[in-house]
């Protein structure tokens, strides 16, 4: 691919990774949905951003974007716009479709489980086609991604097949309490965005979608790569997650979306192990039992990381906090020993383009740690009025 347009996708995640908190989840399964055009549904608590992320997105690519929220009173018309009456009786089947679903190129349609038969019928051919009924013929459609959203995902038997076309999932919840105070600053800075430059258009994303079915398509001869996906779908059914014959096609599709997003070559495993794991869960409880999986059968080890990423940068946080409350003699050889393990992690670590979000944190945690010792240091040759060596200090406090 194109350095530009590789350089454009960084931007839209970096953009979109910036102004939404804990979310890079959420992220990246909408990016992958724009670059695959593959269904997307988003499964979350109400007031968690779902929708403000689609809508952001759909400016960041300046796409004509079509929102509704469903209920099971909705008509096809309120989607797909009304006949047009003179044409009816001229003896032409025309719907008025400025600003409905068919003229628009990102979809998103809240509360998907709530819609009736007649809309769910509807939406398969706009999922599966691209195209709607206009008569007794359909017409293709501009549509880039579709997206969906709901509080929880339906178990009820009549939905299965309907969730089965919905090909990734994403799961979250509300922001931690530790993050509270960052979703005010930046919640409040999107909601007073003047203008939303665009970065990529629609011709590129057409463009970034055929290179992904390109990449699919040459993932069949890489039998490492096929050998090992086989063995996590074993390992998979062995835990009772079973993917459907489309689901496990479709998998590979996402795949290459991850390889993407991640400026790689080609897909590799911890693309391969991404996919599985927005394409395999039913539900959340599932989330679980897909790592399992995914580690017994080695092909992906980054989320370990991420997790020893998160905890040390918890602990220097931790510890922080304490030498701020002047427990100093203890802490500041901890904090010191914290920062050593840290650097180690980060040496190790910031190669992988998946790790970066998470090592940034930690480099800010580790400069943060750093200007309070050398306050705390300053303060303690003020107050002996001489420069003190940290050897010295410690056997004196020991």
């Amino acid at each position: 691919m194109d350095a530009n347009l590789y350089s454009k996708i960084l931007r839209i995640k970096k953009f979109l990774s910036n102004n939404f908190v804990e979310r890079e989840g959420a992220i990246n399964t909408a990016l992958v949905g724009l670059f695959t055009g593959e269904p997307t549904l988003m499964v979350a608590p109400p007031g968690t951003g779902k929708t403000q992320l689609i809508e952001i997105l759909a400016k960041l690519t300046n796409s004509k974007y079509f929102y509704y929220l469903l209920t099971r009173f909705t008509e096809p018309d309120e989607l797909l716009g009304p006949y047009d009456i003179k044409g009816l009786r001229e003896g032409r089947f025309e719907r008025i479709t400025t600003n409905k679903l068919p003229d628009s190129e990102i979809v998103f349609l809240d509360e998907i489980f709530k819609a009736s038969s007649a809309i769910r019928n509807i939406l398969l051919d706009i999922m599966l086609f691209k195209r709607v009924p206009i008569g007794t013929s359909y017409k293709k459609i501009p549509m880039l991604a579709f997206y969906t959203a709901s509080n929880e995902v339906s178990m009820d038997e009549e939905d299965q097949g309907f969730l089965d076309r919905l090909t990734i999932r994403s799961f979250f919840g509300y922001v931690s309490l530790d993050s509270w105070s960052d979703l005010l600053i930046k919640g409040v800075r999107l909601l007073t965005e003047k203008e939303i430059e665009p970065i990529l258009n629609s011709n590129e994303i057409r463009l970034i979608q055929n290179i992904a079915y390109g990449r699919m398509e040459g993932s069949v001869t890489n039998t490492f790569l096929t050998n090992k996906y086989l063995e996590v779908l074993l390992e998979l059914k062995q835990r009772g997650i079973n993917l459907s014959d489309r689901r496990k096609v479709k998998t590979l599709l996402v795949a290459s979306g991850y390889s993407l997003l991640y400026s790689e070559d080609k897909i590799s495993l911890d693309s391969l192990a991404d996919a599985i794991r927005v394409t395999a869960p039913t539900s959340e409880d599932d989330l679980s039992r897909i790592e399992e999986a995914i580690v017994k059968a080695g092909l992906s080890s980054y989320n370990y990381r991420i997790r020893q990423i998160q905890t040390i940068s918890a602990e220097i946080r931790n510890v922080v906090k304490k030498i701020k409350e002047n427990n100093f003699p203890l802490d500041i050889r901890s904090v010191e020993t914290l920062i050593e393990k840290a650097s180690t992690i980060v040496s190790a670590s910031q190669n992988n383009n998946r790790l970066k979000p998470y090592i940034e944190e930690l480099k800010l945690e580790m400069e943060k740690a750093r200007e309070i010792i050398e306050k705390k240091w300053r303060a303690q040759e003020e107050y002996f009025g001489r420069k003190i060596e940290k050897e010295e200090y410690y056997e004196d406090t020991e």
